[in-house]
């Protein structure tokens, strides 16, 4: 049974918590342009912050409407300390909601081996059934 909560809410995105399933959901609203790199690392944080307090183990990040170009120097804060949190928290699970036309894309990028499993999906039930199992 989905308990979704809203947790938090600002101009650009809603995060909300699926207690019953322990999932993150961090959902970008549309018309962001005046996001800037350091807006978009503290959305970042303070979302993962959720999943500390909630105790989650998976995390839906839905993109469709997400305008902004992450800076270069973006992924590497990504991939060594925005990922740390999230094994700290111990994810299992890491979905990506995006459009159809980026999900044969992301898929294709080589796989590292972040400590959870990540996959693309262009549908949020999909990405849902996928944590979920």
């Amino acid at each position: 049974m989905k308990t979704l909560k809203k947790v938090y809410e600002d101009s650009f995105y809603i995060v909300e918590v699926d207690t019953a399933n322990r999932i993150l959901s961090f959902v970008w609203k549309e018309g962001h342009p005046e996001v800037d790199h350091e807006r978009f690392v503290a959305s970042c944080c303070n979302f993962i912050g959720y999943g500390f307090e909630y105790r989650i183990d998976s995390i839906l990040i839905e993109t469709k409407n997400f305008t902004y170009t992450p800076a270069p120097e973006f992924f590497e804060w990504q991939k060594t300390e925005h990922h740390d949190r999230y094994r700290k928290l111990g994810v299992k699970k890491v979905a990506y909601v995006l459009h159809t036309e980026y999900v044969d894309q992301m898929k294709s990028l080589p796989k590292e081996d972040a400590g959870f499993a990540t996959e693309y999906f262009d549908d949020q039930r999909k990405a849902e059934d996928w944590l979920l199992n």
